[in-house]
């Protein structure tokens, strides 16, 4: 069995940062009680190892207790939210990932240019809520099929911004039926450059293997992204959030196997998804134990 590992895995820059700096404030300040509002990041393993770690779990600020710091979420939040936490005096981190960030000042631009929010992505998604939070309306879509004239009655001039993790050639499907209806219309690429990177590997390396594997939380946006684009290229394509989850697979001991994850993952549940295959008899080509 012949094992190969995609370029880029476990965490991209915005998880690490947000991970990063929730460890050292549990680590530096343990006698103050952090709140995590909501999941800071979509992964059931790295939630649970935080919360093992004193971070507290709630679903609203009514569940922060007195002196309690709450940290908000990588995927950002709406304005709204700020507003709350201020008027509340609650003390907060914000650990918005600087490329979300960089989402929501361009959506605003757009607002102030008169132009019409457009906003790519899963309704409903924290970072998709959070985008929409910072302007008064905007029109969410999450495919081509969903842009009907009707959605785009009385549109003149539009702008659009897309969710970091959302699949790129699918947002271009996108703004070229926006642009269909609404010719003045301005595309702002807010897709992140490791969230392509992850995409294009797919891409690159599906066609070659029998076997794909994707590790992540089924939570994950930016890894059901990955596992439908590599999916669609192989049918033998699946999606595991435990390293048990491989053993269920019937690889054979002469397939190529590809191995990707989502920018949440942790590196030691890909550690041991490969160290399985290699007990399997899968050859890896690691030199250092890691991906």
């Amino acid at each position: 069995m012949k094992i190969v590992l995609s370029e880029t895995l476990s965490y991209c820059f915005g998880v690490r940062k947000t991970l990063e700096t929730t460890a050292r404030l549990l680590a530096d300040r343990p006698d103050r009680t952090y709140c995590m509002l909501g999941d800071i990041v979509h992964n059931e393993h790295v939630i649970e190892g935080l919360k093992a770690k004193g971070l507290r779990v709630v679903q609203a600020l009514d569940e922060v207790p007195p002196g309690g710091v709450v940290i908000l979420q990588s995927h950002g939040s709406a304005r709204d939210r700020y507003r709350e936490l201020e008027r509340r005096g609650l003390e907060y981190i914000d650990a918005t990932c600087p490329m979300v960030k960089i989402i929501h000042e361009r959506i605003r631009a757009v607002e102030r240019e008169g132009r019409t929010p457009v906003v790519i992505g899963q309704a409903g998604h924290e970072e998709v809520r959070g985008i929409v939070g910072q302007v008064a309306r905007a029109i969410v879509v999450k495919s081509p099929d969903e842009v009907e004239p009707e959605l785009f009655a009385g549109v003149r001039r539009a702008g659009i911004v897309a969710q970091s993790t959302f699949v790129e050639a699918e947002a271009r499907r996108i703004v070229e039926r926006v642009r269909a209806l609404v010719p003045d219309t301005v595309f702002h690429d807010t897709i992140c450059r490791p969230t392509k990177t992850r995409q294009r590997e797919v891409e690159a390396h599906t066609p070659g293997a029998d076997w794909v594997v994707v590790i992540g939380s089924r939570h994950s946006a930016n890894t059901r992204h990955l596992f439908n684009i590599a999916r669609a290229l192989n049918p033998r394509t699946h999606l595991i959030d435990r390293p048990e989850g491989v053993d269920d697979i019937a690889i054979p001991a002469d397939a190529t196997v590809f191995i990707a994850s989502g920018a949440s993952t942790p590196g030691e549940l890909i550690d041991e998804v490969v160290r399985r295959l290699e007990a399997r008899g899968g050859a890896s080509g690691r030199k250092d134990g890691r991906p």
